[in-house]
Order: C-alpha cells, then sequence, then structure tokens
C-alpha cells in the first residue's frame, strides 16, 4: 500500500461516523497528509489542544463568564493577536491555506481553514462554534449555553480578524463574491457539518488545482471527495476526465462508462459519451495489436 493509499484508508475511517460526530481537524489533517506524508496529525491536533486550554484558561481567569461579545474578543484576543492568525489575502490562491498542518505553523489561511481552527479551539474550550457555509465565504457561529445571554448567537468573520457580522454583512459578503444576481437565501447561514466542512476544503483544494494545470493534486482531491461521498457521480465523471488526460485510460473508461449509465438525463451526457466511445475504440486497438 502507498503512502497515500494508507491516507485514505485512514481518511475514510475517520469520516465513516455519524456526519456531526466526524473529527474535523483530524479529517483536515488527514487530507493535508495526502500532500505531506510525513507530518505527524497528532502533534497538529496537540497543537490544538494546546490553544484550546489556554482559552479555557484565559476566560476561567475572569471574574464572571462573559457575555457573547465580550467572550468573542477574548477568542479574538488569542486567535488573532496573539497567536497571529489571520487571513492571506496576499496570497489567497495559495495551496498551502488549504493545509491544516500549513496554517497551523504559518497561521496563514482562508476562510474555509481558519473556521476550522476557529471552531476546533473554540469547541474544545466547551464553546458552541460551528463553521457556517456561507457561499464562497465561509464563516462560524457562537450560540451562547447562557439563557439570559443578550445575544441568541454571533456570527463572525474568521478571516478579518473575527469581527462579528449582522445579516446585511453576510449579504455583502455574497454580493462580493458573486454580484448582485445571487440572491441571498436564509439557508446560506446554516450551519456546516464537519463533512460538509471538509467538503467545501476539498472543492477548493481541487478548484485550484485546476485552475493552475496541476492535475495530480486536483487528482488527489477527488479521491478525497469519493471517500466522502462514493456516489457523487460528478466527481466520478471529473475523475474519469482527468485519467484520461493522465492516460489511464482503462481507469477513465470505467468512471465514464458509470456516469453514462446512471446519468443519462445530465446535459454534458453527449460529450461524455463520445468520450466514452473514443475510449472504448482506442481499448480495441490496443487489444489487436500483437503481442511483443
Amino acid at each position: 500500500m502507498t503512502p497515500l493509499e494508507e491516507t485514505l484508508e485512514r481518511f475514510r475511517e475517520t469520516v465513516a461516523g455519524p456526519p456531526d460526530e466526524v473529527p474535523l481537524a483530524r479529517a483536515a489533517l488527514l487530507v493535508a497528509r495526502a500532500e505531506y506524508p510525513h507530518i505527524d496529525v497528532d502533534a497538529y491536533e496537540r497543537r490544538l489542544q494546546d490553544m484550546a486550554e489556554t482559552l479555557t484558561q484565559q476566560i476561567g481567569r475572569q471574574p464572571f463568564r462573559p457575555r457573547a461579545r465580550a467572550m468573542i474578543q477574548t477568542v479574538n484576543q488569542l486567535l488573532f493577536r496573539e497567536l497571529g492568525f489571520r487571513g492571506n489575502a496576499d496570497h489567497y490562491e495559495d495551496p498551502r491555506n488549504l493545509y491544516l498542518s500549513d496554517v497551523l505553523s504559518e497561521r496563514l489561511g482562508v476562510p474555509v481553514s481558519l473556521a476550522i481552527v476557529y471552531a476546533e479551539v473554540c469547541q474544545r474550550a466547551g464553546l458552541d462554534v460551528q463553521p457556517v457555509g456561507l457561499p464562497g465565504h465561509v464563516i462560524c457561529r457562537y450560540t451562547p449555553n447562557d439563557p439570559t445571554d443578550e445575544a441568541d448567537e454571533l456570527l463572525i468573520d474568521v478571516f478579518n480578524g473575527g469581527r462579528v457580522l449582522t445579516r446585511h454583512n453576510c449579504q455583502e459578503l455574497v454580493r462580493g463574491a458573486f454580484g448582485a444576481r445571487v440572491p441571498f437565501k436564509d439557508y446560506y447561514l446554516a450551519n456546516l457539518l464537519p463533512r460538509q466542512v471538509i467538503q467545501r476544503l476539498l472543492h477548493n483544494l481541487k478548484a485550484g488545482a485546476l485552475q493552475h494545470g496541476d492535475e495530480e493534486r486536483a487528482a488527489r482531491a477527488i479521491d478525497f471527495l469519493l471517500a466522502l461521498y462514493p456516489w457523487d457521480l460528478d466527481e466520478i465523471r471529473d475523475r474519469g476526465m482527468l485519467r484520461e488526460r493522465l492516460g489511464d485510460l482503462h481507469e477513465a473508461l470505467t468512471d465514464l462508462e458509470q456516469y453514462v449509465r446512471y446519468r443519462a438525463g445530465a446535459r454534458d451526457i453527449q460529450t461524455i459519451a463520445e468520450t466514452v466511445r473514443s475510449l472504448r475504440r482506442h481499448a480495441v486497438d490496443d487489444s489487436d495489436e500483437p503481442a511483443p
């Protein structure tokens, strides 16, 4: 078994439980391990635990449990000012922004990876903080467990220093990413389950790799996406097309035949069906070659 195959197997085991019980940080670190086979996943998890213990101590030193906004100010003080985490606006497309090991080492990330750090540290310190799936810009939600608190919840922009967001701010973020043509929907503010966060992380990795022509990295991202959701036919199609470009014609044919069989009504079915016919002709031509 290759290091990548072993990491993929560990990843499948990690994400196999109930969707709300998947260990988010461990899953994200296993994605990073596909890029860096020798990283110590346990050591990086200990870093998160150390940060959480520091946060717990800082909260405990206060004379009374802080209200919601004061609590978030305490979290922000630790993560963004003392530890120096920040959004990597200057090099947003750098894939290292998506590998949790790099994010924890360099203190730089993009919304989805910083949301993982923020939520993991807070949850380990006993705070109910969850990633929220705004299109194009993952944020976090803090829900106080004190019914007397003045705030039912707070929305937090982890890419921009932990600023507290209003609904209007969230609408502006979506508009900035997609333009006014995308109407704002209430479900944009829904919490993400850990598996959904990892899916967002992997989609970002895949899209960035394809944009830069890095087909090997894109193929790895698809392998992890299919470990999450084995019957995602769009990913099976994309893997097949990548395999064709990489010269893995038999594996490409297997993927694309599966797509044609189960997505007969897809818009791109004619294009994919033609690719399948071409691959079949190639397979027949190869079988007709005389043995050496």
